[in-house]
């Protein structure tokens, strides 16, 4: 082929004016491609060293990892944190499940053996003799060349120089401390200018002739694995050690000691038999994500991934340790400068001369975290689970977000009365989808959660509007087995045993359904509904419907703030969701995709949660509540659940973060997806759950229950008592706990809801006082 080679224009250079060339040349190769790369934090004059024909950076999501405790010689123990830059989805959550065993049991130690660097020149010579000869001067003249060496760096310190003899070639290792530098490129500048000084004097001195010489002959084992490398020393030789309790292996990890160290042990042989070098779970992920977000060398990830774990079982539990012999890191030089590592750094308190060895310890006990995350999760089968594919290859025409424009929201928005000009989408703006929609996003790749937009009518008016793509129910169950996997595969495995029995089962058409029956009878406490779209063979279940901008309303999203809810506020609500409860009894009006709330078909799912929860949440000190929540459901079991008062349509999610107020002090309901045929009761429990504080005054509750018996005695007939509201009200709170809150508990471990800890307590001081109620 003769075809002349045509250079890229503005390559190798780094100025402004060979960027904008390389950029519009990039352009005719991809379009649209620079908008996608460009870096805005990143300036030329900030790399000018780190790289050629730059054109851009590419971005992997950062994961916070910890805290960790660290007991670190004679210092006080401190809790580290760490950034993880990856894209494998459970990784950063079993780091944090290895971390918080490893933190509850004491935290992890950590010890430096050496740190070392490695250049390995090569030299050829006539024959054996000469070789020899030169191996000999070498040793007479260390002194000599390592001042040499020295004199081209303020860090490094030449601490050997081995030499391997093959034949007429030589191999000399130059063995260096580099201080907080990893020290390639280091040792590379002091290596050459000690052997230019050694090739001068050598041929002067003994008039024997170096045939040539190469910088590095692959002595190095440089970003490779060899053993020389791990018996004698490349990078930093760390160990990290931990101790785990049987407690905390059983309660943390899901599984036992003896298990654990069954499964490491019977393991070694196919590691000997493959000839593994090392023998760890996945030492390389916490590595990997830590190096990339640090402005490490990620191509040092290689040789820097060996790792040697040891497990010991005690009566008491397990010991662990970790060695990582070739940990090469560096807290100053590459690209530690660069503004997201430099700031990792900092978080880990990294940064700068001096920092080096705690880097790598601490690298050693994330790295040991992972290990035993894995390992527990491998034996007790979450790994399987946690990484299983849920979502599903697009097996219909899903919908598509270039689907959704203007002529799609003309066609589907039937209760909008103004003539749409235009819908311009915003999609800067990230709203926060809920719970089941976040725990979805984890097993589909479908477009679901929420899209914002603004109509534009041609009389210039403007209304915020919110597109709220539904999963399918089948795809929440995945989502929550996914959560429960996570936690425990016992869980998970009852889980999906109860599907069908539970109220998330074909949310995506209750909602709605419940949305088109409140327009039908003119509801006007929820958002305004512009239009649904329902297409089954495409999987599409769509609501188009107002926009709420909490700068428009007094409270929303105030799960965590009940100190705002005032007695008139919750008197409110409660009038404006018994319009839904007389409206849409279940003796009238019922809606045909609602199906009644089962409490009976899921009593061993409810008590698998109560089990778990009870040895999770034991530092609440409510062995006591958890007894009551199993009663209720060992009652439930032998003489069924038994309300008094007639069923209503019920929101089943009534809390604040899912009711708003607006300006007027009108309430606003939202997300229905969740709705049952139940009793009245439940909706109010769990409003008052979230909306009192545990300290309420007896006599507000007295007062706001007496206030929904009056609307609730109307939907019955006069035989209904005020004891039989009450009897009615624990039914429903007691199922309100084992239903959801139990739920939200178990989430909690991995997800952190700040709110329900309170909502806990406050439930069952209000089944207190209850009681106590004449």
């Amino acid at each position: 082929m003769n075809a002349k080679y045509q250079q890229a224009p503005g390559r190798g250079l780094m100025n402004q004016t060979a960027f904008d060339l390389r950029m519009n040349y990039l352009e005719t190769l991809s379009k649209d491609i620079s908008k996608a790369i460009k870096s805005e934090s990143i300036g030329l004059f900030q790399i000018q060293n780190n790289i050629e024909s730059f054109i851009g950076t590419v971005e992997i999501p950062l994961g916070l990892v910890g805290p960790l405790l660290f007991i670190d010689k004679d210092k006080k123990p401190e809790w580290v944190h760490s950034a993880v830059a990856t894209t494998e989805g459970a990784l950063v959550a079993s780091m944090n499940r290895g971390i918080k065993a490893i933190s509850e049991c004491g935290g992890f130690e950590a010890h430096i053996v050496h740190q070392k660097m490695v250049r390995t020149p090569m030299y050829t010579f006539k024959r054996l003799s000469e070789s020899i000869a030169f191996d000999e001067w070498i040793k007479r003249n260390f002194k000599k060349i390592k001042a040499k060496a020295q004199r081209h760096s303020n860090h490094a310190e030449l601490l050997e120089i081995g030499s391997v003899i093959i034949g007429k070639i030589v191999h000399l290792k130059f063995v260096y401390s580099t201080s907080d530098a990893s020290g390639q490129n280091m040792t590379t500048s002091c290596t050459w200018n000690a052997c230019l000084w050694i090739e001068e004097n050598f041929e002067l001195e003994t008039n024997i002739e170096i045939l040539n010489f190469v910088i590095e002959g692959n002595g190095a084992s440089d970003k490779k694995v060899s053993f020389y490398a791990i018996q004698n020393g490349r990078g930093c030789h760390v160990i990290s050690e931990c101790f785990l309790s049987n407690e905390v292996i059983e309660k943390t990890l899901r599984t036992n000691a003896n298990d654990m160290f069954s499964s490491y042990n019977h393991s070694l042989s196919i590691s000997r038999l493959d000839g593994m070098v090392g023998h760890n779970v996945n030492v390389a992920n916490a590595i990997a994500g830590i190096y990339a977000s640090t402005g490490q060398d990620l191509a040092c990830i290689h040789e820097s991934s060996i790792g040697i774990l040891q497990i010991e079982q005690t009566k008491e539990g397990l010991y662990l340790s970790l060695v990582l012999p070739n940990l090469v890191v560096g807290t100053v030089g590459g690209g530690t400068h660069l503004p997201v590592p430099s700031r990792i750094l900092e978080l880990m308190d990294c940064s700068g001369a001096g920092k080096v060895e705690r880097f790598a310890k601490l690298i050693a006990g994330f790295a040991l975290s992972i290990e035993i995350s894995t390992l527990a999760a491998i034996v007790s089968g979450q790994f399987a689970r946690a990484h299983q594919k849920l979502g599903r290859n697009k097996p219909v025409k899903w919908l598509l977000a270039s689907e959704i424009d203007t002529n799609f929201v003309k066609m589907n928005t039937p209760y909008f009365r103004d003539t749409i000009d235009r819908v311009n989408f915003d999609n800067e703006v990230h709203l926060d989808n809920g719970i089941l929609t976040d725990l979805t996003k984890k097993i589909t790749k479908k477009v679901i959660g929420f899209i914002q937009a603004d109509i534009h009518t041609a009389d210039g008016q403007h209304y915020p509007l919110l597109l709220k793509s539904k999963a399918l129910g089948k795809e929440v169950l995945d989502g929550l087995h996914f959560m429960a996997s996570n936690v425990s595969v016992d869980l998970a495995d009852i889980l999906a045993k109860h599907y069908n029995a539970l109220e998330y089962k074909d949310n995506h058409i209750k909602e709605l359904a419940v949305y088109e029956a409140l327009q039908s009878i003119g509801f006007s406490y929820m958002p305004r509904l512009y239009g649904t779209v329902r297409n089954r063979d495409r999987e599409i279940y769509l609501i188009l419907m107002e926009r709420l901008d909490s700068r428009d309303m007094l409270l929303m999203n105030s799960e965590s703030t009940p100190e705002k809810w005032t007695i008139p506020f919750i008197k409110k609500t409660i009038d404006s969701i018994h319009l839904v409860h007389v409206h849409f009894q279940y003796d009238k009006n019922k809606l045909e995709s609602i199906e009644v709330f089962a409490i009976q078909k899921a009593l061993k799912l409810y008590n698998a949660f109560v089990d778990l929860n009870r040895k999770d949440y034991d530092y609440l000190n409510a062995d006591h509540r958890f007894d009551e929540l199993r009663d209720f459901i060992n009652d439930s079991s032998n003489n069924g659940y038994k309300p008094i008062s007639k069923m209503s349509l019920i929101h089943n999610d009534f809390n604040p973060r899912n009711i708003a107020i607006r300006a007027n002090g009108d309430p606003c309901i939202y997300d229905w997806e969740l709705a049952i045929y139940g009793i009245p009761h439940r909706d109010i429990f769990e409003l008052l759950a979230f909306t009192l504080t545990p300290d309420f005054e007896c006599s507000d509750l007295g007062d706001i229950l007496k206030y929904h018996f009056t609307r609730v005695q109307s939907m019955n007939n006069e035989d209904y008592s005020w004891s039989d509201y009450l009897h009615d009200f624990k039914l429903g709170g007691l199922a309100f706990l084992i239903s959801r809150v139990n739920f939200y508990l178990t989430g909690s471990i991995l997800m952190n809801y700040p709110f329900i800890e309170r909502v806990f307590t406050t439930s069952f001081n209000m089944l207190d006082s209850v009681k106590k109620m004449p």
